[in-house]
């Protein structure tokens, strides 16, 4: 007597569909994904500015002017970088003096903290914010600084 034997698995066009399920979930997953990890290393950048000016604060409280460093830089007085060591931060931290009308002030009136994105694939390349509370941010090249700029919402929400 002759029995049929049953085979079991997929056919090609089963796995076919399956594929392109997981390649159009992949197309709207992606850039999603990367744009949150951008607004994350952006969340870090600005965190990061605000511990090293109230570092900064401090350091004008116990010596009457403010410390300049440049970014990453090891001997700074206070932190210059992000995250938690140099090499795994998303942004560096440099603290210029500020400048009046093309004129740069003292360190015992102002100091700006500029954080710089360490990879180059965001429109927001840099963020800073001065110790008179005035925020800025360069975006696609374009600088913009408050109070005279308005600052867009994806530098400081």
């Amino acid at each position: 007597m002759l029995r049929l034997k049953m085979v079991s698995g997929f056919t090609l066009i089963e796995l076919m569909i399956t594929v392109a399920v997981v390649g159009i979930i992949a197309a709207v997953a992606y850039p999603a994904f990367t744009d949150q990890i951008r607004k994350g290393r952006r969340a870090e950048c600005r965190s990061g500015l605000m511990q090293s000016m109230q570092q900064q604060e401090r350091y004008f409280s116990q010596f009457n002017k403010y410390a300049a460093f440049a970014a990453g830089a090891t001997n700074a007085k206070t932190k210059a970088f992000s995250g938690d060591s140099l090499e795994k931060s998303a942004c560096s931290i440099a603290a210029v003096q500020c400048s009046s009308g093309g004129t740069a002030l003292p360190l015992n009136q102002c100091i700006e903290l500029q954080a710089t994105a360490r990879s180059g694939s965001d429109s927001v390349s840099m963020l800073s914010v001065n110790s008179n509370g005035d925020k800025g941010c360069t975006v696609d090249g374009n600088t913009k600084k408050a109070p005279s700029d308005t600052v867009p919402e994806k530098c400081w929400p």
